[in-house]
């Protein structure tokens, strides 16, 4: 961590959980803890859970799980370094400073740093590429909106970006991080743009996260992206939304287009209210990110992209968070980028503010494609509508849809109420794992219950590092948890299980295993039992594993007919099946 554990620990004594979550949720008081809906995903019977004694949450619905940074993290979309300032602020901790050196120990600073640079780079060389020069110009786009953005240009080489991060002290290896170069198979690194406009990719906050880059001719792929990196997720972030967060949080909505053009065309023309996703369809994370600073959004597409059944699908994402979703469709044809450049700002504003709501424009889409009269197309318009309505948490509001489209579909009110009760709740948004699929259940609770009484009591600790190593926790967050308690406690440090989670920080399926463990020791009685039995479970399941391996290594043995090996194999399988321990009844 490039901030010491101590001030760290200071910040985290000085930020109690239950005040800071409340800012952010309204949170009822439920014997020891307090409960709330889970901010993480849709639910409508509260089981998102804060502990005030033990200083983390955990929800019992999509198993999200953490402590007060962690929580922060998630919620505003920031790193932890970004978080741990974020509270020491409000504690009145003053955080120490560090120099250019020690600032750059932290890997998503130095990717941070090498994106700042490589912008300089692009920027540079646009000046001397005509090309890239008379394409900005066919598009309408001035010098100082190209400026604003850091639109740049790649050249036709392959070192050209590496060779200038090269001489500012910047290696072929971080550059690979970084998502700028691909490690070449006889050996060192080439550039991964080449020939192409560059658009930055930035955070709320302005820091480089990534690259576009587009082609200026009719080559493929048109566009290339950044990969996923350290700090660089797609799916996480929203492009200009660092430009156009204020002005989304005074106008009240966002208009929400699709690419760089269709975002910075309009934004030049005054349309300052938008944004753009990053070439995929959205995210819940990019939802929560949007509802920060509006309720209302209208998405803006062409005829055949919002017609799409995956595109009218992504938008009951933004129901599921509460968020109010219109639909502006262009004429054939037409982009963002394109209108405004024919028939201006002016009646692009008209045509946003003529959108439709999300079921009055779905379900018009939806009997284009389906016949309305026939009982089948009745059914498929119901099966693609139900689950919007679904997602609708207000009671009259939904009740109010329902009357809709049985009026729309001609059919008894009643057996909509029927169908709609059948659309099973959508748990797509449940992306925390806790374990490998691989792993039997009753082995991976084994393992569970073992670390929930290693974070309950050090008295256990003993036994467990006694009886068990690391690597016989098949489960590998498990594995990487132990070992973590087993270090800290050789160091005579002692074990909290909301201090523990920091060592997690960009782990999210480790955080919500903690808070998960922590709830799991409150359920267990006769722990000592419970200790003894989960640990020869576990050794037992390892046994019958590696019997397993030996069973196939056999037979493989015998058909190759290696009578040799065969005769090991099976003197190795005998003994380990007399050492094999006796079987005790499960504790599940």
């Amino acid at each position: 961590m490039a901030i010491p554990d101590n001030i760290v620990d200071q910040v985290q004594a000085r930020s109690d959980i239950v005040e800071v979550v409340s800012r952010y949720i309204p949170l009822q008081k439920a014997g020891r803890n307090f409960k709330a809906p889970c901010p993480f995903h849709n639910e409508k019977t509260p089981s998102f859970v804060v502990s005030p004694d033990k200083q983390i949450y955990h929800c019992f619905g999509c198993g999200a799980g953490g402590n007060v940074f962690s929580f922060l993290m998630k919620y505003e979309n920031l790193s932890f370094p970004e978080v741990v300032e974020m509270l020491a602020d409000k504690a009145g901790i003053k955080l120490p400073r560090f120099g250019p050196r020690k600032e750059l120990t932290s890997l998503a600073t130095q990717l941070y740093k090498v994106n700042e640079l490589a912008i300089q780079f692009f920027q540079s060389c646009l000046p001397a590429s005509r090309e890239a020069r008379d394409y900005l110009v066919s598009r309408g786009i001035g010098d100082e909106t190209a400026k604003l953005f850091g639109v740049g240009y790649s050249p036709d080489s392959w070192d050209g970006v590496l060779k200038f991060l090269a001489s500012k002290g910047i290696k072929g290896e971080i550059a690979e991080k970084a998502g700028l170069a691909i490690a070449s198979e006889r050996g060192g690194y080439y550039d991964r743009f080449r020939k192409r406009l560059i658009f930055p990719i930035f955070d709320i906050k302005g820091r480089a996260l990534g690259f576009g880059g587009r082609v200026l001719d009719s080559s493929l792929p048109k566009y290339m992206n950044s990969p996923e990196t350290y700090i660089y997720s797609k799916g996480r972030n929203l492009y200009g939304l660092n430009h156009t967060k204020e002005n989304i949080k005074k106008a009240g909505y966002a208009l929400i287009v699709e690419g760089y053009l269709d975002f910075i065309v309009p934004y030049q023309a005054g349309v300052r209210n938008i944004v753009a996703t990053l070439g995929t369809a959205m995210t819940i994370d990019q939802v929560k990110l949007l509802k920060r600073f509006a309720n209302t959004v209208i998405m803006v597409y062409d005829p055949d992209e919002a017609g799409e059944t995956a595109s009218l699908r992504n938008m009951d994402l933004f129901i599921s968070e509460g968020v109010n979703v219109y639909i502006a469709e262009l004429p054939k044809g037409f982009d963002p980028d394109g209108y405004i450049r024919k028939f201006g700002t002016e009646d692009f504003v008209k045509l946003t503010k003529a959108s439709k709501n999300l079921f009055d424009y779905k379900i018009s889409k939806l009997s284009a494609r389906f016949d309305i009269k026939s009982a089948h197309g009745k059914a498929s318009i119901a099966g693609e509508m139900l689950p919007t309505i679904s997602r609708i948490e207000n009671a009259v509001l939904r009740s109010n849809l329902v009357k809709k489209l049985a009026e729309k579909l001609s059919v008894d009110e009643d057996s909509i109420r029927q169908e709609l009760k059948k659309v099973k709740p959508d748990y797509t948004m449940r992306v925390y794992s806790v374990s490998p699929v691989e792993i039997k259940k009753d082995s991976k609770s084994a393992q569970k219950m073992v670390l929930a009484l290693l974070l309950e009591d050090e008295s256990f600790v003993k036994k467990i590092r006694e009886s068990l190593s690391p690597d016989e926790f098949k489960d590998s967050s498990v594995r990487e948890i132990v070992k973590a308690v087993l270090d800290l406690t050789r160091e005579e440090r002692s074990i909290d299980a909301a201090k523990l989670m920091n060592y997690f920080e960009n782990n999210d399926a480790a955080t919500a295993l903690i808070s998960e463990s922590v709830h799991l020791s409150g359920t267990l009685d006769n722990k000592e039992r419970v200790l003894c039995d989960c640990i020869a479970k576990i050794k037992n399941d390892n046994v019958n594993d590696v019997l397993a391996r030996l069973q196939e290594a056999i037979k493989m043995a015998h058909d190759s007919k290696d009578d040799t090996l065969v005769t090991k194999l099976v003197t190795e399988y005998t003994q380990l099946l007399k050492s094999k321990p006796v079987k005790k009844a499960d504790p599940f």
